[in-house]
């Protein structure tokens, strides 16, 4: 093994001082402005338009020089789709999930607003191309209006053999969670006008904040702030990883796939080690990180993992296509040539006790606050974070990165129909996050697993992007053989 760094504490200790401090400095001024009656808002008449929450508002800052806020899903049919019903079920979930046909306002208090001239808007468009792998290429690449597109473009791709399905959600509306039920409640506008019976329009659904209200009653949390703990969900780049001191605004994705005959062997070796999948995938991903760059033993390394809020729910479902999503840092000290089952072990014993410590809370705590000052301080705090990671990064971390996990699991526990036809294969890609962030999202369809990581051109080589998922793969193709 090359190039073995040692663990050093004091140097380690320093680092998470400095982030910390700089974190809990920002919360110390949020806090003096939540006591400020000037900070605080009064109700204004926005009749016709959606309140956004601090999930949206989160996401939605993002897209200042921290991601590109595209969500992507890619299904491939065994039939032809009829592309006229297809236009009007596109409408039809609009109407029943109408944050899609809104734009978000930057105010002092953010909201949606419906776009002008809805009816007028093209939410849904056909291409025919004889090269399907190009055609599907183009399509990830292509890139939304972040200003003026509506949260939801769906495009019908088609050559003489197969149809594809593809679509882009917009991140400030909708997670990886949200994209899912978007895919199933447009198959089932689709089905329904396929069988010519009279389409139900339900009442629009409207996310706002009574899915947070719900959650904290549910979990006995009457006072958020009285719990929250600035800083706990700091992520820190720790992983060494090849960097490139270039970049650009040009996005690329890579993806590997995991043929069906794995995912059984996968499943049940987990479970015979009393670990669950994500235990399993996040082991592979701590191990292939491990061998990206110069490993650094002793050192508690950082892979932050998403969670779905939805959990805390009653009905696990949220009122509306939203963001409901949180995350929770995992710290896994690496070892010298450790075996996979030992890493699966220590894993699996590590996300057991964060389970029992309500992951996702914290961040979702955090997100409330940004509901209570104005988008102006919101943006600045995130821009000046970036510029903080950015300055700091060559003084404490050298070419580190903070790679996090989104395992969004199964897609549907049933193959998805759009009337007669069948999605026999589908997976969702990631929104594309500049360094030092390096997201990795899972999902699975039919068996398949998948596995995709967005990133900028010259920040890093397609072929270390390459290597990674290839090593990732690797290891959980052997980790149920060792």
């Amino acid at each position: 093994m090359k190039g073995i760094y040692k663990y050093n504490k004091n140097s380690y200790n320093k680092m998470i001082r400095s982030v910390t401090r700089y974190y809990n400095d920002y919360a110390k001024l949020l806090e003096k402005k939540f006591t400020d009656p000037q900070y605080l808002y009064n109700q204004e008449d926005r009749t016709g338009t959606f309140p956004a929450n601090g999930h949206d508002i989160y996401n939605y800052v993002a897209r200042y020089n921290m991601a590109n806020l595209q969500i992507q899903a890619i299904m491939k049919l065994n039939g032809r789709l009829d592309f006229d019903k297809l236009k009007q079920a596109v409408r039809l979930s609009i109407i029943e999930e109408p944050v899609l046909g809104c734009r978000f306002i930057e105010d002092r208090k953010p909201y949606w607003k419906p776009l002008d001239n809805i009816d007028m808007i093209n939410f849904c468009t056909l291409e025919e191309a004889e090269d399907m792998e190009q055609a599907i290429h183009n399509f990830i690449r292509g890139s939304i209006d972040l200003d003026k597109d509506p949260m939801v473009n769906v495009s019908l791709i088609r050559s003489s053999r197969t149809d594809v399905l593809a679509i882009k959600m917009n991140h400030a509306c909708c997670d990886g969670i949200g994209t899912q039920e978007y895919i199933k409640l447009l198959a089932d506008k689709y089905s329904n006008l396929d069988l010519k019976n009279d389409t139900f329009i339900s009442e629009p659904r409207i996310a706002g904040r009574k899915d947070q209200d719900r959650m904290f009653a549910e979990l006995g949390i009457t006072n958020q702030d009285s719990i929250f703990i600035p800083g706990s969900d700091i992520s820190v780049p720790t992983w060494p990883f090849p960097w490139e001191q270039s970049g650009s605004n040009t996005t690329l994705m890579s993806v590997s796939r995991l043929p069906a005959e794995h995912l059984e062997s996968i499943s049940k070796y987990a479970k015979s080690k009393g670990a669950t999948v994500n235990d399993y995938i996040l082991t592979a991903y701590y191990r292939a990180m491990l061998r990206m760059g110069r490993p650094i033993y002793g050192m508690p390394m950082e892979i932050p993992v998403t969670v779905d809020l939805r959990r805390y729910l009653p009905d696990h479902k949220t009122l509306a296509i939203r963001n409901f999503s949180g995350s929770v840092n995992t710290r896994l000290i690496m070892l010298i040539n450790e075996p996979f089952d030992r890493t699966l072990k220590r894993v699996s014993n590590m996300m057991k006790k964060i389970k029992r410590g309500y992951p996702g809370l914290q961040s979702a705590i955090g997100l409330e606050r940004l509901e209570k000052i104005s988008f102006k301080d919101t943006l600045a705090y995130y821009q000046a974070d970036t510029r903080k990671t950015q300055c700091t990064c060559p003084l404490y971390f050298g070419d580190k990165c903070v790679p996090t996990l989104s395992n969004l699991g199964i897609l549907s526990k049933t193959l998805i129909k759009f009337g007669n036809n069948t999605v026999i294969d589908a997976f969702i890609l990631p929104p594309v996050v500049r360094a030092p962030g390096l997201l990795l999202m899972t999902s699975t369809y039919n068996s398949v697993l998948t596995l995709a990581v967005g990133y900028y051109k010259s920040t890093v080589s397609k072929e270390n992007i390459i290597k990674l998922l290839s090593i990732i793969k690797n290891e959980l193709i052997q980790g149920y053989k060792s």
